[in-house]
């Protein structure tokens, strides 16, 4: 953590132009994450900006509105270093990563998903620290270890973040509870920030969870329910109320002109039992199909060209084979 902290620090005030960047489609984790960090490393000295790839989820937008702040997408390649937060690879970054990767410009990663080796291996830096649950927690520690007190509206964003992605502390361990103290300590707005996280209940998204339901397919693989569906919006929520509904692990995906995208998400009980990681899953899966994958043990995501009954194929071959080794 010291030399991560360092490394940040010394970054900021060498006066190197900083872009903090995060994935296509930012959740509320990754948004906050870049904002907080690019504020405090401007503050430090540089000019830093936070940035994301393609675009953000709609909550994330929400959150960014409701404290005044934007974040750029698809930034220019003017910078001297970027920074990848709560992103693992080049991947997450969509057509922009490629670009990045090919202007050579350095970047480091300050990450909590899976090690990727082959970015391990190219950044300039790399800390990833898989066991912390959020990136907006990993960065409150980063902060508390450099001597930053976060502000209160910068404490509800990473406040924000922490919830978000521990899907309202559900995936939270003791460290959580004491990032989350740390935060309310800082002034962080709990009541403000769980009203912006309150779930879309517009018609649309009552319509996608029930379309989600209803073309669900069951399988039983070594005595788990595994349910697959397909939705063009939501999948990651989805997913998520297949599990709540009795799936032990769900896959929601969409396809569109040969490329497709899947959300999985899985209980608490079927990773404690099986010892299965999604984000391994989603890494190898996205690979195998010219794409990207990662994210955590019980929610992760992949992108890649094929259609989904073949990725779907492959998933069960994959299930398969974990559930066969913890038996």
């Amino acid at each position: 953590m010291k030399e991560a902290a360092d490394f940040l620090s010394q970054a900021a005030r060498s006066g190197q132009r900083i872009v903090v960047i995060c994935h296509r489609n930012a959740d509320p984790d990754a948004v906050a994450s870049a904002v907080v960090l690019a504020e405090v490393l401007s503050e430090l000295g540089t000019q830093a900006r936070p940035a994301a790839a393609d675009d953000l989820a709609a909550i994330s937008e929400a959150v960014l509105a409701s404290f005044n702040r934007k974040i750029e997408l698809n930034p220019e390649l003017d910078f001297d270093l970027a920074v990848f937060v709560d992103t693992s690879s080049f991947g997450h970054l969509g057509e922009y990563g490629d670009k990045l990767r090919n202007s050579g410009i350095p970047f480091a990663v300050i990450d909590h998903h899976k090690p990727v080796e082959e970015t391990k291996q190219l950044a300039k830096f790399y800390y990833v620290r898989e066991e912390i649950t959020s990136e907006s927690e990993l960065i409150y520690r980063l902060l508390v270890e450099m001597g930053v007190k976060p502000t209160p509206e910068q404490a509800s964003l990473l406040l924000a973040g922490v919830i978000s992605d521990t899907g309202h502390f559900r995936f939270a361990n003791p460290e959580t509870f004491t990032a989350v103290e740390g935060l309310l300590r800082a002034g962080a707005d709990y009541n403000r920030v769980l009203e912006l996280l309150k779930p879309p209940t517009d018609l649309s998204r009552r319509v996608a969870m029930l379309k989600a339901a209803g073309r669900s397919e069951l399988q039983r693989i070594n005595g788990r329910l595994v349910v697959f569906s397909d939705l063009g919006s939501f999948e990651g929520d989805a997913a998520g109320m297949l599990v709540r509904i009795g799936a032990d692990v769900a896959f929601v995906g969409s396809e569109e002109k040969g490329e497709f995208r899947i959300s999985g998400r899985a209980s608490s009980e079927f990773l404690r039992e099986t010892g299965v990681h999604l984000g391994e899953i989603m890494e190898e899966l996205g690979k195998q199909f010219n794409g990207s994958g990662g994210g955590h043990a019980g929610a992760a995501s992949v992108t890649g060209k094929g259609s989904l009954e073949e990725v779907k194929k492959q998933i069960v071959k994959m299930l398969q084979r974990r559930l066969n080794r913890a038996e």
